[in-house]
C-alpha cells in the first residue's frame, strides 16, 4: 500500500537526520495546530531520501518544476509513506516514483487531493476503481459539515428550499 503524500517538514528533517535505512519511533504531526492532525507515533524505516526537486509528469502538474522540499519515503507498518516538507496536493505520480514506488504494483494507493489526482493517475487507475473518501478536516465537497458564520442566507446548496432563475 502507498500513501501519499503527508506534509510534516519536522518529520522529513528527521529522516534526513537519521538516514536511509534508519529505523526509530516517528511522531507525525508534531508542528499541526489543527483539530484534524493530532499527534501519531509509529516505528518506521526510512526507505529513501529526497530533496524534493522534481518534474512533474502529468495532470496539472505536467512539466511543472516542482519544490516538495526535503522529502522521505517511510515504511509505517506496511505501507510506504511520501512525506514532503512543502505542502502539495498528491496529483502527479512522480510524488511516489521518485523514491522508486511502483504504483503499478502496489495493491492499493491512497493519495490526499480533493479531485485533481484523476489527470494525473489515470493511467494506472479508470474511474470505477476510484473510492472518494471524505474525511474530516479543512476542506470537504460536503458543504453542509461545515459551520458558515460569515455567508448570507439562504444560499444554494445549502439551503433546500431555495431556487435560482438564470437572469435572461
Amino acid at each position: 500500500m502507498l500513501l501519499g503524500i503527508f506534509n510534516d517538514a519536522a518529520l522529513a528533517d528527521e529522516a534526513h537526520e537519521r538516514g536511509a535505512g534508519a529505523t526509530f519511533l516517528a511522531r507525525f504531526n508534531r508542528a499541526e495546530t489543527q483539530s484534524f492532525s493530532t499527534p501519531f507515533e509509529h516505528e518506521i524505516k526510512v526507505l529513501r531520501l529526497s530533496d524534493g526537486a522534481c518534474i512533474g509528469r502529468r495532470g496539472i502538474y505536467g512539466g511543472t518544476r516542482l519544490d516538495l522540499g526535503r522529502s522521505a519515503a517511510l515504511q509505517v507498518g506496511g505501507i510506504a509513506v511520501v512525506v514532503i516538507s512543502n505542502r502539495h496536493q498528491c496529483a502527479d505520480p512522480v510524488f511516489f516514483e521518485m523514491f522508486g514506488l511502483d504504483i503499478a504494483k502496489a495493491r492499493s494507493v491512497v493519495v490526499k487531493s480533493r479531485g485533481h489526482f484523476r489527470g494525473g493517475f489515470d493511467e494506472f487507475f479508470s474511474g470505477e476503481r476510484i473510492v472518494e473518501v471524505d474525511c474530516p478536516g479543512l476542506t470537504s465537497p460536503v458543504l453542509s459539515r461545515f459551520a458558515w458564520t460569515r455567508l448570507p442566507r439562504p444560499v444554494i446548496p445549502l439551503d433546500t428550499e431555495v431556487t435560482w432563475t438564470p437572469p435572461f
